[in-house]
């Protein structure tokens, strides 16, 4: 089965938002076939910065077979930078599909 790393914005968002983002994401994945990477389940240092972040994140895209972006990632400049090297790596990329507000 297909290791899907899951990308979208997470600064700026409530803990929990993002956590419930992320989270329906694994689902929406799971549900295509694939096995869901969640960057928001990965375990970084207390205190970690942005970088410190970055750098444990793309090294768990780096053993995907794919990358699924979040309808939220065009504002979030770590998914941007994600994006970008799944695409320089061949990766396959999915984009969540945007529900109708009534149906969120």
């Amino acid at each position: 089965m297909a290791k899907v790393y899951i990308s979208g914005k997470i600064t700026g968002l409530e803990q929990q938002e993002a956590f419930d983002i992320f989270e329906k994401a694994e689902i929406e994945i799971k549900e295509l076939g694939g096995t869901p990477i969640n960057p928001m389940k990965i375990e970084h240092k207390e205190n970690s910065n942005w970088y410190d972040y970055m750098e444990k994140d793309l090294s768990a895209l780096l053993r995907c077979d794919g990358i699924y972006m979040l309808d939220n990632w065009g504002s979030s400049k770590g998914a941007r930078i994600e994006r970008a090297v799944a695409m320089e790596l061949g990766l396959s990329i999915v984009y969540q599909e945007k529900k109708p507000k009534n149906e969120a």
